[in-house]
């Protein structure tokens, strides 16, 4: 072991520039796989973004008026609420189409399951016939802020000041209501009232929904939405460009490793000389396949480590859509293991590679034979 601690350490200072390059070729690689499963994410996934950016609660509960919902903010796992609101289902029209939606009275800009505006602007006072749309619905109707929508079988009409993305169940027609947030002086006459509930830990959602159940009383409740829902039916708008992204991301992981390998390889070649006095002084076959291994592998895990840091260092300090990306990507769930996994399987794949071409720098025989004499020996043996 002290022999192949010697080797190492003097190959080292005669070819520091390879050692380099390589460190910084794993660097580049897993930096580009961490940068890739954050915008994957990002543009696969954009519900994900958007309960993340708006403090998204995990459960939406509709209750009758005279449900105490107010028990709900004490219940254990509750880390804080939305609401309630008193709502009320109508209808409104725009350029002869018409959508089922949910008007909720909202007095100011929730904390909690905060809608995120693209669109104009938030509720103003000065305009109480005010209301902000989610954005599918608002592409249904074709309205934009500005617009004079009507309710149809009324004579009241609302004007549109903005528009919004949620995290909550998305309008679909002739399944689920379009929402639109409104304040309480355009919401006359309630018939229900909604409740967010944001939990500690999101995979007690259905307990949380028993609990909810339990205080409450099934009959108070009309109807329960809950975070996995609206995400299970946001990420099936998005699976085929999410299965093509992951296609070129594999292809991408493939052709790193064949750089990686080829550059391994490369190197091995050049030290056929020295792998050749290694075993003339006495090495096996598995030492050299050690010494390869140890040095390429402790090569990767130092740019690993070099890059998994600096990528989570950084985060959002990138300029553009790639910052916002790492910020989103940063507070999602699956964040840690991520960061973990991708330089983790970076290494064990380029130690995969690294031992194939060191299996082959094994068989290099101690004393190699040019091959020039070998060929014209034979050659002339064939002639005369």
């Amino acid at each position: 072991m002290r022999a192949t601690l010697r080797w190492a350490h003097s190959d080292l200072r005669t070819h520091r520039g390879e050692a380099l390059f390589l460190v910084l070729a794993t660097a580049g690689i897993v930096v580009s796989l961490l940068l890739a499963t954050a915008l994957f994410g990002y543009a696969t996934n954009p519900w994900q973004r958007i309960f993340t950016q708006e403090r998204g609660a995990h459960v939406w509960i509709h209750t009758a008026e005279s449900a105490q919902v107010g028990k709900l903010a004490d219940l254990d796992g509750v880390q804080s609420v939305a609401g309630p609101y008193p709502a009320a289902s109508t209808t409104l029209a725009s350029r002869g189409t018409r959508a089922s939606v949910e008007l909720r009275a909202t007095p100011e800009r929730p904390t909690v399951g905060r809608p995120l505006l693209t669109a104009g602007h938030w509720l103003d006072p000065a305009t109480p016939d005010g209301v902000v749309l989610e954005s599918r619905l608002a592409r249904a109707l074709l309205a934009e802020p500005g617009d004079t929508l009507t309710l149809p079988g009324t004579k009241r009409t609302v004007t549109v000041l903005g528009v919004a993305d949620s995290a909550e169940p998305r309008y679909r027609p002739g399944e689920q209501p379009g929402l639109v947030w409104a304040l309480p002086s355009a919401v006359p006459d309630p018939t229900s009232q909604v409740i967010g509930l944001r939990l500690t830990d999101p995979d007690d959602t259905g307990y949380a929904v028993q609990r909810a159940v339990t205080v409450l009383g099934s009959g108070a409740i009309g109807e329960v939405s809950t975070w996995q829902q609206a995400r299970a039916e946001a990420q099936g708008d998005n699976r085929l460009l999410g299965q093509v992204l992951g296609l070129f991301g594999v292809g991408a992981l493939l052709a790193a490793g064949l750089a990686v390998h080829g550059a391994i390889s490369t190197r091995i070649r050049g030290h056929l000389r020295d792998i050749s006095v290694l075993k003339a002084i006495g090495f096996t076959p598995a030492q050299v396949v050690r010494v390869f291994l140890f040095q390429h592998i402790a090569y990767a895990v130092l740019g690993a480590v070099g890059a998994a840091t600096l990528t989570g260092a950084l985060g959002s300090r990138f300029p553009g859509r790639l910052g916002d990306a790492l910020g989103v990507w940063q507070g999602l769930p699956g964040h840690t293991l991520t960061l973990f996994a991708v330089p983790i399987g970076a290494v064990l794949f380029i130690g995969a590679t690294t031992g194939l071409a060191a299996w082959r720098a094994g068989r290099v025989p101690p004393v190699p034979v040019p091959r020039g004499s070998l060929g014209g020996g034979r050659a002339g043996g064939g002639r005369f």
